[in-house]
């Protein structure tokens, strides 16, 4: 934050997106807010301000003015008393219309009116809402972290597993490995301090099968993380083949709308035609490619470069065969990692057997664009290559910083074991779930630590 700001002035910030809208909503939270609310969101009826403080979390119809009480909007005002708020202070949401012109004009009229009535109001910096949240204790960092993932989330799935974490899934994991770490390190320690009393220890054999039964939790974790970071940087499916075997009818079939050009003419896509869509809650992109063959002119050639480069950039090919052919060679599909063989036309011939040797074990599946007979059995291919077998992936999403606390306290338990096993002293054992600690202190915030507040909201846009 700057110099200049304090965290305890009040901020304020337009909390909806740029551009028109029928409703645009300004946010103001800090201990002057009733104070600016009364100067500037009046009554109907009256120059007067209604009583907010005795109406807490209801909506007031009030005219929004500015200095000079001229009209700037009427308005919908919810004040949220403090601690009962987002932030945790004293907040309000004003819905005004949704013209940008207005929302600038009554957050410029406000902030001109507290200069010169000698008011700490500013403008909110990123993310400074949910900063004051954290810090106020109405979250943890990874629920704030978590609110920029559910506002910015671009599938389902990456929006499921946002959703997680700010109803506090992570939070729970690790206050568990918290929990069994002070367990650990209370028992450790209680061995040394009190060795000579007559009581009765945990065994060695016992503290060490819960250690790697944590570090195996751990490895869990981090093992759901990486599936889920998979997730949601999405998919690339290169629709790869012959020239007029139906690549550009499979592109708008599975679009559900027509996409790219569909001709007779053999070579009528010459560069790629890409788009996205939502499948089975992922992110995939479809890339629509030029027929592979000897390029007869330099503009084909160029398409036919485009097309490996796509293949070389997919996860998936759909390699579309025309079926009402004669057999033919197979065109070299780059070394591709997961090639699907997608015999189109089946309403004309099957030509699957003729394929056999060339198929060998990769995915086949036999459909018809024209009918759209068998596109079903390729859609459960396609899921089951991006999604694996499971009805609904258990998504986990982990920032960098998470795993790398996550990395230190296993690292730190595989110590531990290490010096158990080398007969070391308790009292140094101890020292590494100490370190164990710290990290699992770190994933949620147990720490006072400026940078990281500074980076984890730094990304955030300016209304939340």
């Amino acid at each position: 934050m700057s110099a200049l700001w304090s965290d305890g002035d009040t901020v304020i910030a337009a909390a909806t997106a740029p551009g028109s809208a029928a409703i645009g909503v300004l946010r103001l939270s800090g201990p002057e807010t009733l104070a600016i609310l009364a100067r500037h969101c009046l009554k109907h009826s009256a120059d007067a301000a209604p009583d907010f403080a005795a109406a807490p979390r209801r909506a007031i119809f009030c005219r929004v003015v500015d200095a000079l009480n001229a009209p700037i909007d009427e308005a919908l005002v919810v004040f949220f008393a403090a601690p009962a708020s987002y932030t945790g202070e004293d907040s309000a949401e004003i819905s005004l219309h949704g013209n940008p012109l207005l929302l600038r004009k009554a957050i410029e009229a406000m902030l001109s009116a507290s200069v010169t009535e000698g008011r700490s109001l500013r403008p909110a910096g990123p993310g400074e809402f949910t900063r004051r949240a954290y810090l106020n204790g109405r979250m943890d960092l990874t629920r704030a972290e978590a609110v920029h993932r559910v506002v910015t989330a671009r599938s389902e799935l990456e929006l499921e597993a946002s959703r997680k974490n700010l109803y506090g899934e992570l939070t729970r994991l690790t206050a568990r490995f918290r929990s069994a770490l002070i367990h650990l390190k209370a028992e450790t320690e209680a061995e040394v301090d009190f060795s000579t009393e007559d009581l009765t220890f945990e065994s060695r054999a016992a503290r060490q099968a819960r250690v790697r039964d944590l570090i195996a939790q751990i490895e869990e974790l981090l093992r759901r993380g990486r599936e889920t970071e998979r997730l949601r940087h999405g998919f690339q499916a290169a629709l790869v083949g012959a020239p007029n075997a139906g690549k550009s009818s499979l592109m708008n079939r599975m679009l559900g709308w027509d996409r790219s050009i569909v001709s007779p003419i053999a070579g009528t896509t010459r560069d790629y035609v890409a788009e996205t869509i939502q499948f089975e809650g992922a992110e995939l992109r479809l890339v629509d490619t030029a027929g592979l063959r000897d390029a007869t002119d330099v503009i084909e050639e160029q398409g036919v470069r485009l097309s490996r480069e796509t293949m070389r950039r997919s996860q998936i090919i759909l390699h579309v065969i025309d079926g009402a052919l004669p057999p033919y060679a197979f065109p070299h599909l780059e070394d591709a990692p997961v090639v699907v063989h997608v015999f189109n036309k089946i309403d004309v011939a099957d030509v699957r057997a003729a394929y056999r040797d060339q198929v060998g074990s990769d995915r086949s599946v036999a459909i018809s664009c024209a009918t759209g007979a068998g596109v079903d059995e390729l859609r459960r291919i396609l899921r089951e290559l991006l999604l694996g077998a499971t009805a609904a992936p258990d998504v986990l999403l982990l920032e960098d910083r998470h795993r790398f606390h996550f990395l230190h306290i296993q690292t730190a338990l595989e110590r531990v074991l290490e010096l158990w096993a080398q007969g070391a002293p308790d009292e140094i054992t101890a020292l590494e779930i100490d370190r164990a600690l710290e990290h699992a202190g770190a994933i949620t915030g147990r720490i006072d630590a400026e940078e990281i507040l500074g980076r984890i909201f730094s990304i955030f846009c300016v209304g939340k």
